[in-house]
């Protein structure tokens, strides 16, 4: 399959695909571009997809015919993708994105996550090094469990949270964070925050902690951080501390 450039699919093929449920494209190697293109992708071929994987995906938009309402779960690693759907009736059953290291929120980015996947409870953006801006929306998504934004190299800062989110685990792993919103204080079912080589931390708020189920909290190499929150002793429920590697002195 490696020397396959080009997939071309008569229009016949997806008619008798009508019941695929299951579609994954691989790549035979760990890095660069997928070079396999699909040359036809409209049609009836894709209406019941359930699961959908498509690593290097070459486009910027889903397939108009690929109905979110029935997607379960996502994964574009590596992709090329902007936006999900720009009019979308129905919010559907999809639970996860996986989008690496593509330019995910550039279009539209309130539009396309907060109307649209209600459902989501996995966010996973790892390595997506374009990423700049997360929609305010984000941490209104009542069943998003667990936030990914490890290696997001160009994301500065954090929308406010304006209600209580559901959020359990948030990984910023060497993103270009600063300082964390005071509003963190809403993400009251928030248990792991991993915050390691975020080197332009500064400080955490104090009001991280009034969370009390937080049970571990990851600074390792955030070589900018010399403090910690005096209140700290408040978190009651908070396991495991690891801070090495940082410019804290007491």
């Amino acid at each position: 399959m490696s020397r396959i450039k080009e997939i071309y699919l008569h229009p016949d093929t997806f008619t008798k695909m009508c019941k695929l449920r299951f579609l994954k494209f691989y790549n035979s190697k760990d890095d660069g571009e997928n070079k396999c293109k699909v040359s036809y992708l409209v049609g009836p071929g894709f209406a019941e997809v359930r699961y959908l994987h498509w690593y290097g995906y070459p486009l910027k938009s889903l397939p108009s015919n690929i109905h979110p309402e029935k997607l379960v779960s996502i994964e574009m690693p590596h992709g090329n993708i902007q936006q999900l759907w720009d009019d979308v009736e129905h919010n559907g059953k999809l639970k996860q994105i996986i989008s690496r290291a593509c330019n995910f929120f550039t279009k539209s980015p309130n539009h396309s996550l907060t109307l649209h996947l209600d459902k989501l409870v996995n966010l996973n953006l790892n390595n997506c090094k374009s990423l700049r801006i997360l929609p305010a929306g984000i941490f209104r998504l009542e069943f998003l469990k667990e936030l990914d934004l490890w290696g997001c190299s160009k994301l500065k800062t954090l929308p406010e949270i304006s209600s209580a989110g559901n959020i359990e685990v948030m990984y910023l792993n060497g993103t270009a964070i600063e300082e964390l919103p005071s509003s963190i204080e809403c993400l009251s079912r928030l248990s792991a925050l991993y915050l390691d080589n975020c080197k332009r931390l500064k400080s955490l708020p104090s009001s991280l902690c009034k969370l009390n189920s937080l049970n571990f909290i990851y600074l390792r190499w955030c070589s900018s951080l010399k403090s910690l929150p005096d209140e700290l002793g408040n978190l009651e429920a908070l396991d495991s501390l690891i801070a090495e590697g940082t410019a804290i002195r007491e």
